[in-house]
């Protein structure tokens, strides 16, 4: 167990941060004002110095808040830490109950979850560092992320947009779209696995795709709502509900996701050793134009699927 300050000790437990994350520096400021950070030292983890900076070292995992005791003996990180500043403040019974092995299991996932998902969503202005490498851990959660977003979209598009029609009834002897659409998508993943595999620097693939998933969930939830709007409250007329313009519209929003991914995907300096062109390949302009096209060639995917063009 983490022990407070005492009498004799003039350390207070220590609550080390990553200062390059704008969301884990909210987070702080926010338990602050909760009053769960009461006696408690906070500091980015880059300016730990002294002593302290030794030990920190040695149980930093990157993604995860580490927690140095008073007397600098025990060490929490992640949720167990995030779960001993909760028990501090709240009931004894509420706070043994957060002990229970299902109930920290499900901290841990929602932890390690926004953990490994903050880069994406707070991208830091620069990549990785490179001498504490992100655990094993963060790229499965972006992994499963990523899946769990292309689900959420199967389950909400048609929830929202009905069932797609694969051809018009209305007008006789339509083709039935359905197969050329499957073969469409095929093609897609194809070249899409290629284009992320040319692009990503070595051991940030799952970094790329997970960038470009987050692009693609962004702009299909704005192509949705946009489709919706036609379809059920302001129909033709207007150019913003035109093909072009709910491509453009829904667009956006997933350029600028990959946008504000750009610097912390360009990976390491690249090595001079390389090609020159996989140096271009890899280059933050390529990555970002490469990853732009592919959103736009899925975009216009949704458009044909839903009668939208």
């Amino acid at each position: 167990m983490i022990s407070q300050q005492t009498a004799g000790n003039s350390r207070a437990p220590l609550l080390a941060y990553d200062g390059d994350c704008s969301m884990c520096i909210r987070s702080i400021r926010s338990l602050e004002l909760l009053g769960l950070l009461g006696g408690i030292d906070t500091q980015a983890a880059a300016l730990v110095t002294g002593d302290d900076r030794g030990l920190l070292d040695r149980h930093r995992r990157s993604g995860e808040i580490v927690l140095l005791d008073s007397q600098r003996a025990d060490v929490l990180t992640g949720a167990a830490a995030f779960r001993w500043l909760l028990q501090r403040r709240l009931p004894r019974v509420l706070g043994a109950s957060l002990d229970l092995p299902p109930l920290f299991l499900v901290m841990c996932i929602g932890y390690r979850s926004v953990a490994a998902w903050r880069r994406l969503l707070s991208p830091p202005a620069s990549a990785p560092d490179p001498t504490f490498p992100e655990p094993r851990w963060v790229a499965r959660y972006r992994l499963i992320g990523s899946i769990v977003l292309i689900a959420l979209l199967t389950w909400l598009v048609p929830l929202i947009l009905g069932e797609p029609v694969p051809s018009d009834p209305s007008i006789q002897n339509t083709v039935d779209k359905l197969p050329l659409l499957k073969d469409a998508a095929t093609l897609l993943l194809v070249g899409t696995a290629i284009l992320l595999g040319l692009i990503s620097h070595p051991g940030r693939a799952v970094d790329t795709l997970a960038s470009l998933v987050g692009a693609i969930f962004v702009s299909s939830v704005a192509l949705t709502l946009l489709a919706y709007w036609k379809q059920n409250v302001e129909g033709t007329g207007n150019p913003l509900l035109e093909p072009w313009g709910i491509v453009a519209g829904s667009s956006i929003w997933g350029f600028v996701f990959l946008f504000r991914c750009r610097n912390w995907l360009a990976g390491y300096r690249t090595d001079s050793g390389e090609r020159w062109l996989i140096r271009m390949l890899r280059s933050k302009v390529t990555q970002l134009v490469v990853l732009t096209a592919i959103l736009g060639a899925w975009l216009v995917w949704f458009e044909v699927l839903y009668n939208l063009v």
